[in-house]
């Protein structure tokens, strides 16, 4: 068991190693990976750690065997999923100079989906279900002084919204889609410059669920959140020294 942790370990950290170095260019795409012996040697894993890491990376999309001709490294942004956007931003290769730029796609991401769950849960959520997303946000209401509180709540409503539409491939993609958020820099200082108004556009969120007022809830949801959004960048792109902050939201 010991050595099956080992082996593991060794096969995460070599597959790690492997993708920063293609995902920072240092094998270009369309090319073919080093053969295993030189490879292995750079990496200073074994050959068999190596093959376990290749193979993890073309689970990924990264790479792809061609038979009889060695592997082939590939564009992450055309066969890549969601999960590479946290590998992608840890290498510096989405931020273009721009320390928001990786929260900026997240965050259209996560409002494309937001509208749309908004809207299903006020159509399909159980009066416990309300009562649970009520209760979440009153709880979240006293955790402004405590950032990292305050953000694991804001992001576990996310997951409650999207369980009260009772779609799981929504739930799913949801699920993946607050692990890349909670792992961005800065996220807390992001989210707790609006707390104020997110909590006040919750409450009023709640009242058009209650009221099964699905459409409003999508047109509420669509010019709030992206208002919230424009605000939360420019704050955080201001402390970073990248613009000028915007004045304080009122919802």
């Amino acid at each position: 068991m010991i050595h099956d942790v080992a082996t593991s370990r060794a096969d995460t950290l070599a597959a790690a190693a492997l993708r920063g170095a293609i995902l920072r260019g240092d094998h270009a795409v369309g090319s073919k990976l080093p053969g295993e012996r030189e490879l292995s040697a750079q990496l200073g894993v074994s050959r068999a750690t190596l093959r376990a890491a290749i193979t993890r990376l073309q689970g990924e999309g990264l790479l792809r065997a061609v038979h009889g001709s060695g592997t082939l490294v590939l564009d992450v942004r055309e066969t890549g999923g969601i999960e590479m956007m946290g590998y992608m931003a840890a290498v510096g290769t989405l931020t273009s100079g721009d320390p928001a730029a990786l929260l900026a796609d997240l965050l259209e991401l996560r409002r494309t989906l937001a509208i749309e769950a908004i809207g299903l849960a006020a159509e399909r959520c159980t009066e416990d279900e309300l009562l649970a997303l009520r209760s979440h946000v009153d709880v979240q209401r006293g955790l402004r002084g405590e950032p990292d509180r305050y953000v694991a709540s804001d992001l576990a409503l996310a997951r409650r919204f999207a369980g009260a539409t009772h779609n799981l491939a929504l739930v799913l993609v949801a699920n993946t889609l607050v692990r890349m958020l909670d792992r961005q820099p800065g996220l807390e200082l992001a989210f707790l410059v609006q707390a104020d108004a997110t909590l006040r556009f919750y409450d009023r969120l709640l009242e058009l669920i209650e009221r099964r007022d699905a459409n409003t809830a999508r047109r509420f949801a669509r010019i709030l959140i992206e208002r919230l959004d424009r605000h939360m960048l420019a704050q955080l792109r201001a402390r970073l020294g990248h613009a000028t902050p915007t004045p304080e939201m009122h919802p």
